[in-house]
């Protein structure tokens, strides 16, 4: 059974949907710890624009899961609780991943089964988190924007989203990229890598987590197009 990481967005039109689309942040917690072969699960809210960002969009919620296997990824997008959440979206996208490797946990979670690979060309998903300490919260504040703004037109990066628990508290970033390369070229950008060392020096998180994940397939479209899986398919494809 490989372990299977899914990362579904929900997109809401009107007020009475998105005020449902944010009452799931608590009200999905109960149903959702019911749900077969579930290892892991969180219910975010998502930052406007590509990085971190302390505006929320209100018109974005999701749920990121951690699951046995495909089938019980797959049984979720089946399930009535699912069901629920396509009633009152406009648009949902779901990615489906193996996870490669990590360091760090999420709330604790570090239970991953890594899936071996040694491809370095072929698409990466990258899920990054940090519970910030009260008293870096302005720093991190200060510096991440810099590091939104150079990632927005990166060579190599497909998507991104910036996500979350708690606003602010919570910080966790979403891309899938090309490549191994360009997602490292990214990571050791100058901005990048001084605020990295900035965060050390500071001791400025409580937890984190960076993971790489192999993506396998998406499903569904963000902003009416589904990035992900053209990206698969014209890898496939050679």
């Amino acid at each position: 059974m490989q372990q299977t990481l899914t990362i579904t967005f929900f997109r809401y039109a009107g007020f009475a949907n998105k005020i449902w689309g944010m009452s799931q942040m608590y009200l999905v917690r109960k149903p959702m710890q019911k749900m077969a072969g579930l290892e892991f699960f969180k219910p975010i809210g998502t930052g406007s624009g590509a990085g971190y960002s302390i505006i929320p969009d209100f018109s974005v919620y999701g749920i990121l899961a951690v699951w046995e296997d495909i089938n019980a990824a797959e049984a979720f997008l089946k399930s009535e609780l699912f069901a629920d959440f396509e009633q009152h979206s406009s648009e949902l996208y779901t990615v489906f991943m193996q996870p490669l490797l990590a360091k760090g946990s999420w709330s604790g979670f570090a239970n991953w089964r890594f899936v071996q690979t040694n491809n370095q060309n072929t698409a990466v998903a990258v899920l990054t988190y940090a519970t910030i300490r009260t008293g870096f919260i302005i720093p991190f504040l200060r510096i991440t924007p810099k590091v939104s703004r150079i990632s927005e037109n990166f060579k190599g990066l497909v998507f991104s989203k910036g996500i979350g628990e708690m606003p602010v508290i919570e910080q966790a970033t979403f891309t899938v990229w090309e490549n191994v390369s360009d997602m490292e070229q990214f990571a050791y950008r100058k901005q990048h890598v001084e605020a990295m060392k900035l965060t050390q020096q500071k001791n400025g998180f409580a937890e984190q987590l960076f993971a790489r994940f192999k993506p396998v397939k998406a499903i569904g479209t963000f902003n009416g197009k589904n990035p992900v899986q053209k990206l698969l398919d014209k890898q496939n494809q050679k």
